[in-house]
């Protein structure tokens, strides 16, 4: 009872904590010239952005098969397709409940194993937070190069690792090692069911294909720069602005889509663009214009996909039961 209260008061504060952000991105903005810039927009950048969002799901779910083929498990493309887009309808509503949703829906239409579903997609997560990681230290090798870079001015005063923060990362890790090792010689099936789970993963880095997971992880990442650059085309005084400058806006947008807030982030991921954008030189409503439609379009996608999803599988197990 106490981690339900929990998670309600984390899901209510990082709720609270997003329509802040959203109160401070707009508070100064005139709704209706926003509208008109959003109006006067080059609509024909849609078209790109909608293909790229598209094969970046696809891409996904052959990634996530390519898991499965290695734990030698012949997953389906349309019910990993439907997986996936149910469970990022799940993260916008309640975030970090998607993966769990997905390794359930599974469970159900296919009678996989909670564990081994679990896996792929704790492996998945990892391989994206590392590439994450990646990213972020080159957006801060280019800003080191540049001083007046748009990274510098986000995290200026900011220390992000310091020898404290090492030794506690450092003990944290080692902690969890030894904690594995003496779960590993219990006989609760809880505990039983959590090793399994590790154990799963950790199957997966035996992998064949390894060069493909790859392929697939670089392509997802371009994918969703892509999904950023593509859009400063659709207004004359964003279209000015370099690869480098996307590249510096993406990893920023990335950053606050990690929060836990509701809606895919709202509020957080419209603050750190539209800001970003005006420190590029790009007026207020115009980055707020950019924010907004970015956020919206994926918000509609995620929607649009998710609930065909959600019925196509509603369908699929009322005809099994028919």
């Amino acid at each position: 009872m106490v981690s339900k209260r929990l998670i309600y008061i984390q899901t209510g504060l990082f709720a609270l904590f997003g329509c802040i952000l959203l109160y401070l991105s707009f508070k100064q903005v005139d709704f209706t010239e926003v509208l008109s810039i959003i109006k006067s927009g080059n609509n024909l950048v849609i078209m790109p952005v909608l293909i790229t969002s598209i094969l970046v799901y696809y891409i996904r779910v052959k990634r996530w098969q390519l898991l499965f083929e290695t734990i030698k498990i012949n997953a389906p493309t349309n019910y990993l397709f439907a997986s996936l887009a149910t469970g990022y309808l799940v993260n916008f509503a309640i975030p970090r409940l998607g993966e769990v949703s997905r390794a359930l829906i599974l469970k159900q239409s296919l009678n996989y194993e909670m564990n081994k579903s679990l896996s792929t997609i704790l492996f998945e997560r990892l391989a994206d937070m590392l590439c994450l990681v990646i990213i972020i230290l080159a957006a801060f090798l280019l800003a080191f190069l540049n001083e007046s870079s748009l990274l510098n001015s986000f995290t200026k005063g900011v220390v992000v690792l310091t020898p404290v923060r090492l030794a506690i990362l450092t003990c944290v890790l080692l902690g969890a090692y030894i904690l594995y090792q003496q779960l590993k010689n219990k006989s609760n099936s809880a505990v039983q069911w959590v090793v399994q789970l590790i154990q799963s993963t950790q199957t997966l880095l035996k992998m064949e294909n390894k060069w493909m997971f790859f392929a697939y992880t670089v392509m997802i990442w371009v994918g969703f720069y892509l999904m950023t650059y593509l859009w400063f085309f659709m207004f004359k005084e964003s279209s000015s602005l370099s690869a480098k400058d996307a590249f510096f806006v993406m990893v920023l947008g990335v950053v606050a889509r990690t929060l836990p807030i509701q809606a895919g982030s709202a509020g957080a991921y419209h603050f750190v663009v539209s800001q970003a954008l005006l420190f590029l030189g790009v007026n207020l409503a115009t980055g707020n214009a950019l924010a907004i439609i970015i956020h919206g379009f994926q918000t509609i996608l995620t929607l649009g996909f998710g609930f065909s999803a959600y019925l196509w599988l509603l369908n699929k197990k009322q005809s099994q039961n028919a």
